[in-house]
């Protein structure tokens, strides 16, 4: 990648600024923003280009000559660059090295322009069948605003016209022309920044809501901004505070000429292409070009006014007024430009500069120019204020003359009798002289000059006065009013979004001082006013008002409105005069000026106080009304007073009428009732007004009422049925006046509801509005209610098409006003909703419905269904916000009590059938509103966000949070229906695309973007739409994975979607996030399916799929966008490791599978740049891995570990590079907190991949990088092995805290599930986000001092974040420790390791406090590393002593979880006891005696605590352990396995090998013969021909290898002995086996039953000879004669040749072998008791001889001996682990044997010719022990 400075565009750097608006910090923009030739560029902007030169020529040579990118075809492509560049210097007449820096810019490029150009054939027609017809087939492929696309026809817009000379020059000019725009933004950011950053003390509380996430790390942004400011010559305050003062030209002098010159040359052209003909797309760029940047340039102008103090430089000022008025004028033939009046002098002291800025603008105003008009008007004040300015200091002139004549002659008086006569030049002493009270001529210098300026500029041909003129001219003929409420609201919001409309705020602001300075000079005009309210307003909704964050800087202009004593007198007050008489004014100012205390934090009623107590009424006097008198008639004002009480409502006059509907000319019709309203009356002598004399009177009453109780009677009066008339103009109450009296209340409870104060005082001021309002009305009504029934009433009224606009203005206004009392009164709003036929909930037609297709549809307004979908929205919240709070007990209920709040008493019945009915009809809206006619497209993109949110919030609040499969039986249970439905419609697996055409008519559009510097309202609507419709789609794809369904259509549309999501990411900044999410959830969820999922790659054409993935390999280069490089290496993650294998290998290769198919060279020729596989990136960025953002790190990481787990040819390339796993090695030695989980996390990851690492290279025969990274282990192997830290008072309080405040909310409940992956955090565990929803009804939610619920839960997140971490750094040591251990078995410092590492696993698992779900895998996990450590200690050739520790904590760990061993393998967890006693018999065998290892530090004895717990061992494992399983095993055969019988016969081996054990034979007899070891074992023998696995007797061989086992020990086997073992295991079934005419051979099914014979049978008889001796002789021959077929098969064993009908005869086994040996031994032992006779006890003719012909078998085993080649052949394995033995070397390296099991069968036939030969040497132990050790495993 190049350098950042010469890599990033500027439009990169403007996308990075404001990526810093959502507060994450970018290191890598502020480095290349505060560059030094950064700084300088952007401090000139008008020319940020210089010439070339030169110097500039030499640089570029040097810079082309080691140009840092790497080079894709040779020599060539740097030839090209640098021909290139200098084409474009000279083109457009800039340096060769900016030239050169847009070169690498459009090198860097070439891949997004060539994705978004338009779709290939192939993309076209898949395209179109998503999309749905062929209708769209011109669009899809016509190319974007670009002129470079779209210049030549689509073959000449292929691959190979894309590369040429021509079409790279288009390109050039197309990124010069973006460069220069996007400088201009980058400005205006960092100045809009710099001028609103602590700028005034009205902006404490601004300052104070803007200390988020902007304000930090982000200060280097303001301080930019600072910098340009103080390096521009502005001259000015900063409001109040020194900005700089420069010399030369003022900055804003300059930007007028730049305005000029970019005017200028739009009739010029651009010049490019000279030599050539004109082309007109090039023509078109430019022009478009130059007025979007006198735009920008206007803004920052703008800015800097508003920012500052107004400059009233003359030169500023007039300079702009030449350039405006001379190019809107068509008429003026001043020669502008011409005097030299300008200075820094302000305009208003230089006479010829405001002179000809009067000349100027009376030329404008003779041609009446509309857009001059504002400038007109402002200037005709300015000139009304001199001028009477100056009539005032005459006057003051005047008097103080008159005075000092005065003086003057009463001083000649006073001299006296012949003096001489005072003259006017005489100067009399001061001492004599009185100053004048009114100061002195020169004390007023500008007096003289006002009044020579204003005779200069009375001085004109006009024939009246000019400045009248002037405004006759703005009002009267150029409607300056008309003019400002066009702008205000077609201007300033739909082109103002910058910063959150900012913007747009700061020019409204601009136009409401003009109006105030107008309302000094003109008198209340209904002109006026609604210019007032549009500059107000803006044209927004209330609801884009008080949803608009702080992060603007700009106070609205409502609140600059009230705060301001002339505007609140001039308009509001002169509106108040005139209510209820003219309501509308009133009432819409009150509705304009409610918002702005929502975001003020300050007191939201400031309008509701005003309301509550109102001074005037002003009306129309009844017909006939005469109960006054004239009052102060010597004044003549026309004051009366009331001489009889005067009632604000009356009855109707016209009885006849009492109609049933609203109709006619949008009034309200009332029906007659008797009596006026109480409460509502003017008492007599009440003081009044006379206004009007025409009769009937207009006056306007002292009188005090509540204006708020009178609105809300006046609503009540419009109620049919009702029985009172209000005043308003003297007649009925119009739709207009109850709509905008609906519009007031809403908006006084948003902006009560939308305040920073707690939720209590902000329901209070909600209440405190309600209350008012219901003041007047009956009892058994409140304002809600009134409200309503209106509502109803107008919904059931027959709908005129001519009268639509009213009456759906009114029903939506009600919509809003239900959305605002959801936050107060729910339950009056559910309940309303379940009786209303908006929905038609109970079965009826729903008129939301009949509305929209019968009026809405047609005027193509839809202001009643944008209502809707909020009221749906806000339904939605408020079934989440008090999903819990419905749930706790029911409180008194009053009028307005608190409790009101909760909604209690709405049933869940009632609220699942409105939200039903909302989401069907939503989703009819969703699928039809493609094929609807808009009149404003922004109405359209509205609705689809606003739906998608809603459906994406139903789904979030169902699946994301609470484990409970049934959704029903969650919290917000009440929206399973709706999730269900949303479900049912679009992850259906029908074919029909209805429901999901328009998520992918969205993802069409998403792909048409404009790309403009000018950020619109449009094109926010834009990118909202598509932001949503992709996150509502990523959630339905992640339901879809975590439901585990049936595939669904909507997935496999989106793959075939792909190529609208690759170009859509392209599109705009703010789509790639989402993109990528939605990318990685399909893979994901494709995935799961049992068939190949469909690859990413597979609908994308090859261009489109080299483009794409090249684009994603650079990841957010140039400038870091953290968000985004995570989530793209997320997504790849997922990729390698989902079976995407086309779209994995391009990621570890760079190449595609479809380029490696082709031609190399044609493949480099035709690409932008080398792609450097994405792995290789990810290894370069962590060699720095400590620089890293920790999240970043963990993404590349995870990618890294994925790749080499699923592709192992992935390590040779991590091997290969020379810094990543020194780089990684040392990481992990580093010390660092516990607590720190993101490192942990970080050391985990980095453990698997060394842990793969060691794998490879021992696969190779390498142990050195094993070796190498023993030194950096020590900190590593602490973090990994300390106890994961888990706060349980934390949990466990938090835990019966929120029970107990909360019934039925349990953790569980918010904890999050897996449909999304949570960062690690204050949110990770439990959604802290839903939590605080629907817990924050409560004042414990937040505590005292943030101490409440909100704290604990964010603390318990970052306990479990630190748990989880350290959790997956122990697996990840497991794995690093196996793999060490497998590579350096008998190194002696990692011996010590491992030894260490086993102790603190166990002791761990001892001590351990975690949860029990996180208890049983960490403990599992840390018994399995135990045991595999423990395993390969014992399996190297020198064991380290220290290992002989372990035994004692072994046994405390088995004893901590249970000394029962039928109730631990009765427990939940049995697989953790199996592993710890695995762990104990390998403790055991490190004491063992004759164990093959051989200790450093041999002992030939055990100490007594060893002895003791070998004692406890055989007694609570061993015995009773047998006994219990085989107590299972007949009771219930699954809670008893073969391998927990081995493990038993195994430990019982290895205790009474233990040294020393010896000395205790009775104690273990005791304990054995106590728990009936020896009964239990007989019967499980004979139960074992009824328990076979598979027909297997597999229990057989268990249970005599564990006799066997027991007859080891004398005084055991003599007791088996006295129990007549012999003749219990001949009774049993399965002895019948060997009584088969032929016997059981080794290959004789089951072959399991020769083992039993071979290593069980026969071995048990010779340890029952042994033991008990010559008494056991005759009935040890007596039990084996019993198988007289099995011993004759024994016989002939060695002398059998194959035939066909057994071919496995004449095979020789190792088992076979062992047969003969112990035979041999018990023949011998027998005849040796037979010879001794009675010296023995025995009687010889009792001791029959064995049916074994051992001549034989000697003669035969003798005869194989001597033909050693032969006997190879016939040697067989019959188990794996002679299978093993067959494959490795012999032992002995002398021996003539070629396998280690052929070495052990001679060995047994050489023991066997021995034993019958008579060998004495050979001793019945020795073969004894040599049985054995064939036995066990």
């Amino acid at each position: 990648m190049a350098p950042i400075g010469e890599s990033a565009s500027w439009k990169t750097t403007y996308a990075g600024l404001s990526h810093l608006s959502n507060g994450f910090p970018n290191s890598s923009l502020r480095q290349h923003l505060t560059d030094a030739h950064t700084i300088a560029l952007l401090t000139n902007p008008f020319a940020p280009f210089p010439p070339p030169t030169p110097q500039t020529k030499s640089s570029l040579e040097t810079k082309t000559s080691a140009v840092n990118l790497v080079p894709v075809n040779g020599q060539n492509d740097l030839n090209q660059i640098q021909e290139d560049a200098l084409w474009l210097s000279k083109e457009a007449g800039i340096d060769e090295v900016s030239a050169l820096r847009i070169v690498v810019i459009e090198w860097q490029t070439r891949p997004a322009v060539q994705l978004s150009r338009g779709f290939s054939d192939e993309e076209t027609s898949t395209v179109q069948d998503v999309v749905g017809g062929t209708s769209l087939q011109a669009s899809m492929l016509a190319p974007k605003s670009s002129f470079a696309a779209r210049s030549g026809t689509p073959q000449e817009r292929s691959m190979d016209r894309f590369n040429d000379s021509d079409s790279r020059h288009l390109r050039l000019l197309e990124i010069y022309l973006s460069e220069r725009r996007y400088i201009f933004k980058v400005i205006e950011y960092l100045v809009y920044h710099a001028l609103h950053a602590d700028t005034s003390e009205d902006g404490t509380r601004l300052k104070k809501a803007s200390h988020g996430r902007f304000a930090e790390g982000t200060g280097w942004v303001v301080e930019m901004g600072k910098s340009i400011l103080a390096s521009w010559n502005l001259g000015g305050t900063a409001k109040g505070k020194e900005v700089t003062k420069g010399s030369g030209k003022h900055f804003l002098v300059d930007a007028v000429a730049a305005l000029e010159a970019r005017l200028g040359s739009l009739e010029k052209g651009s010049g490019w292409y000279r030599d050539e003909a004109a082309r007109d797309e090039v023509e078109e760029a430019w022009s478009t070009n130059q007025v979007l940047e006198m735009i920008h340039i206007m803004q920052i102008m703008i800015d800097l006014l508003s920012g500052s103090s107004p400059s009233t430089r003359s030169d500023v000022v007039l300079a702009w007024f030449r350039f405006a008025l001379e190019e809107l004028s068509q008429t003026s033939n001043l020669a502008v430009g011409a005097s030299n009046h300008t200075g820094e002098s302000s305009y208003l002291l230089n006479l010829g500069v405001i002179v000809e800025i009067n000349d100027i603008l009376i030329e404008a105003a003779k041609a009446c120019l509309r857009p001059a008009s504002p400038a007109v008007l402002a200037w005709s004040i300015i000139l009304q204020t001199l001028r009477d300015h100056a009539l005032v200091t005459k006057e003051v002139r005047e008097i103080r003359q008159s005075q000092r004549a005065a003086d003057r002659y009463s001083a000649a008086e006073t001299d006296g009798n012949g003096t001489e006569p005072f003259h006017a030049s005489h100067t009399s002493s001061p001492s004599l002289r009185r100053r004048s009270s009114t100061g002195s001529d020169t004390s007023q210098p500008s007096g003289l000059l006002l009044e020579e300026v204003l005779d200069r500029l009375m001085d004109t041909s006009l024939d009246e006065d000019p400045i009248a003129y002037l405004a006759k001219s703005a009002v009267d003929g150029s409607g300056v009013f008309e003019v400002i409420t066009s702008l205000s609201i077609d201007f300033c919001t739909p082109f103002g979004s910058d910063y959150q409309g900012g913007a747009g705020l700061k020019m409204r602001l601009i136009l409401l001082d003009l109006l105030r300075a107008t309302s000094e000079w003109l008198e209340y005009l209904p002109e006026l006013v609604l210019a007032t309210l549009a500059v107000l307003t803006g044209g927004e909704q209330h609801f884009d008002t008080v949803e608009r964050p702080m992060s603007t800087r700009v106070f609205e202009p409502a609140t600059i409105f009230m705060n301001d004593d002339l505007l609140m007198q001039k308009f509001f007050q002169t509106a108040l005069s005139r209510f209820p008489y003219e309501p509308l004014p009133f009432i819409q100012l009150c509705r304009a000026l409610a918002s702005p205390e929502g975001h003020a934090g300050e007191t939201p009623s400031t309008i509701g106080e005003i309301l509550s107590q109102l001074g005037s009424f002003t009306q129309r006097l009844p017909t006939g009304f005469d109960a006054y008198e004239l009052v102060q008639e010597e004044e003549d004002a026309n004051h009366i007073k009331l001489s009889s009480s005067l009632g604000l409502f009356q009855q109707p006059r016209d009885h006849r009428s009492n109609p049933t509907v609203l109709e006619g000319q949008n009034r309200l019709a009332l029906t007659s009732s008797a009596g006026p309203s109480g409460g509502f009356q003017m008492s007599r002598g009440t003081k009044g007004r006379v206004l009007s004399e025409k009769k009937p009177l207009v006056v306007m009453w002292q009188h005090d009422y509540s204006g708020l109780a009178y609105l809300g009677r006046l609503l009540q009066s419009a109620l049919i049925g009702d029985e009172l008339l209000g005043y308003a103009q003297g007649a009925l109450v119009t739709r207009d006046v109850v709509t905008a009296i609906i519009g007031l209340l809403k908006c006084l409870l948003m902006s009560a509801c939308t305040t920073s104060n707690r939720l209590a005082i902000r329901q209070e001021a909600a209440r405190t509005i309600l209350e008012g309002a219901s003041d007047g009305l009956d009892r058994s009504q409140d304002i809600v209610y009134v409200i309503f029934e209106i509502f109803e009433q107008e919904l059931q009224r027959p709908q005129q098409l001519s009268k639509d606009l009213g009456s759906t203005e009114l029903l939506a206004n009600c919509l809003q006003f239900m959305h605002a009392v959801l936050f107060v009164r729910p339950g009056q709003v559910w309940a309303f909703l379940g009786r209303s036929g908006l929905l038609g909930v109970n079965d009826s037609e729903s008129k939301l419905t009949a509305i929209v297709s019968s009026l809405e549809m047609v005027t193509g307004h839809y202001d009643f269904l944008l209502g809707c979908i909020r009221l749906f929205e806000g339904l939605i919240e408020d079934t989440v916000v008090h999903s819990i709070a419905r749930k706790s007990p029911p409180g008194t209920v009053t009028r307005f009590e608190s409790s009101e709040s909760t909604g209690q008493g709405v049933s869940d019945n009632a609220t699942k059938k409105v939200l039903l009915s909302f989401a069907r009809t939503m989703i009819d809206v969703f699928e039809s509103i493609p094929n609807w006619r808009f009149f404003i497209q922004e109405e359209r993109l509205e609705i689809n966000t606003r739906i998608c949110k809603a459906f994406q919030n139903v789904l979030c609040y169902c699946y994301d949070v609470d484990d409970t499969p049934d959704i029903s039986q969650k919290l917000m249970g009440n929206l399973a229906p709706t999730a269900d439905i949303l479900i049912q419609t679009f992850l259906s697996s029908s074919s029909s695309d209805l429901p999901i055409l328009p998520l992918l008519h969205v993802l069409f559009e998403a792909t048409m973007t404009p790309n403009t510097t000018l950020s619109t309202r449009g094109l926010r609507y834009v990118t909202a739409q598509v932001i949503a419709a992709v996150e509502l789609s990523t959630t339905l794809i992640r339901i879809h994975k975590l439901l585990d369904q049936h595939p669904a259509r909507l997935e496999g549309q989106l793959f075939k979607a792909t190529p609208l999501l690759a170009k859509a990411y392209v599109s705009h900044e703010s789509y790639k996030v989402p993109i990528i999410e939605l990318f990685e959830a399909l893979v994901r969820s494709a995935a799961t399916s049992d068939i190949q999922p469909p690859s990413l790659l597979g609908h994308l054409g090859p261009g489109t799929a080299r483009n794409f993935l090249e684009i994603l390999s650079i990841l957010d280069q140039p400038l870091g966008n953290d968000d985004l490089a995570i989530g793209i290496w997320r997504l790849l993650a997922t990729v390698v490791s989902n079976r995407q294998q086309w779209l994995a290998i391009f990621l570890l290769t760079g190449d595609t599978p479809r380029d490696s198919l082709k031609n190399k060279e044609k493949v480099i020729a035709t690409s932008s740049r080398q792609a450097k596989p994405i792995m290789f990136i990810a290894m370069d960025s962590l060699t720095e891995i400590q620089r890293l953002q920790p999240e970043r790190a963990l993404a590349m990481l995870e990618f890294l570990v994925l790749a080499a787990n699923f592709w192992p040819w992935v390590m040779t390339d991590l091997q290969n590079h020379p810094n990543f796993l020194t780089a990684i090695s040392e990481f992990i030695g580093l010390r660092f907190p516990q607590s720190d989980f993101n490192r942990t996390r970080m050391a985990s990851f980095i453990a698997d991949i060394l842990a793969m690492n060691i794998h490879h290279s021992q696969q190779m025969g390498d142990d050195s990088s094993a070796k190498s990274l023993l030194p950096r282990l020590g900190n590593f192997i602490h973090h990994a092995t300390t106890v994961p830290s888990y706060n349980t008072s934390l949990h466990s309080n938090l835990r019966k805290n929120l029970e107990s405040k909360f019934p039925g909310c349990t953790l569980s409940r918010l904890k999050r599930t897996t449909i999304r992956r949570p960062h690690y955090g204050s949110s990770y565990y439990y959604d802290l986000s839903v939590a605080g929803k629907v817990l924050a009804f409560d004042n414990a939610w937040a505590g005292r001092k943030g101490h409440g619920f909100a704290e604990e839960f964010a603390r318990a997140n970052v306990d479990i974040s630190a748990l989880d971490s350290q959790v997956h750094l122990f697996h990840s040591w497991k794995t690093l420790a196996i793999e060490l251990s497998a590579a350096l078995p008998s190194d002696v410092a990692f011996q010590k390791i491992m030894v260490s590492t086993a102790r603190h696993c166990l002791q761990a698992n001892t001590e351990s406090n975690l949860p029990e779900t996180i208890f049983e895998r960490v403990t599992q996990s840390r018994a399995e590393l135990a045991f595999t450590l423990l395993q390969r200690l014992l399996e190297s050739k020198q064991l380290d002593p220290e290992v002989k520790d372990i035994l004692p904590i072994a046994w405390n760990t088995v004893r901590r979880h249970s000394m029962s061993f039928e109730l631990a393998m009765a427990g939940e967890n049995p697989e953790f006891y199996r592993t710890h006693l695995k762990i104990l018999f390998l403790a055991l065998q490190a004491h063992a005696l004759g164990s093959s290892t051989k200790l450093l530090t041999p002992d030939t004895s055990s100490p007594q605590m060893t002895i003791q717990i070998v004692l406890e061992v055989l007694k609570v494992i061993v015995a009773r352990g047998f006994r219990s399983l085989t107590t299972n095993l007949h009771d219930d055969p699954s809670r008893a396995f073969p391998a927990d019988f081995s493990l038993l016969t195994a430990m019982l081996r290895t205790c009474l090998r233990i040294p020393g054990i010896d000395r205790h034979t009775s104690q273990i007899l005791f304990d054995f013969a106590d728990s009936n070891v020896a009964g239990y074992a007989s019967t499980l023998f004979s139960w074992s021909d009824r328990l076979t696995v598979d027909q297997d007797p597999i229990y057989g061989e268990i249970s005599i290898l564990f006799l066997l086992e027991l007859s080891c020990i004398p005084a055991l086997a003599e007791h088996l002995a006295v129990e007549g073992v012999l003749t219990r295991l001949s009774s049993a079934n399965l002895m019948n086996y060997f009584r088969r005419p032929k016997g059981s051979g080794p290959f004789d099914p089951p072959t399991r039953m020769f083992g039993v014979w071979a290593r069980g049978i026969l071995p048990l008889c010779l340890n029952l000879l042994v033991a008990v001796g010559a008494a056991m002789a005759s009935e040890v021959a007596a039990f084996l004669n019993q198988f007289r077929t099995q011993l004759m098969r024994a016989s002939a064993a060695f002398d059998s040749k194959p035939t066909p009908a057994d071919v496995t005869a004449g095979y020789i086994t190792l088992s076979m072998a062992s047969e003969a040996q112990s035979l041999a031994l018990i023949a011998a032992i027998l005849d040796t008791f037979r010879a001794a006779g009675a010296g023995a006890g025995v009687v010889p003719s009792d001791i029959a001889k064995l049916d074994w012909d051992r001549a034989q078998v000697k003669d035969d085993i003798e005869n194989w001996l001597q033909r050693r080649s032969m006997l190879r052949e016939r040697i067989v394995p019959s188990s794996d682990k002679e299978v093993a033995w067959s494959r490795m070397t012999a032992a002995n390296a002398g021996s003539e044997s070629e396998s280690r099991l052929e070495e052990k069968v001679i060995g047994e036939l050489g023991a066997v010719v021995t034993c019958i030969g008579g060998g004495a040497e050979y001793t019945t132990w020795e073969a004894r022990d040599s049985a054995i050790d064939r036995t066990l495993v």
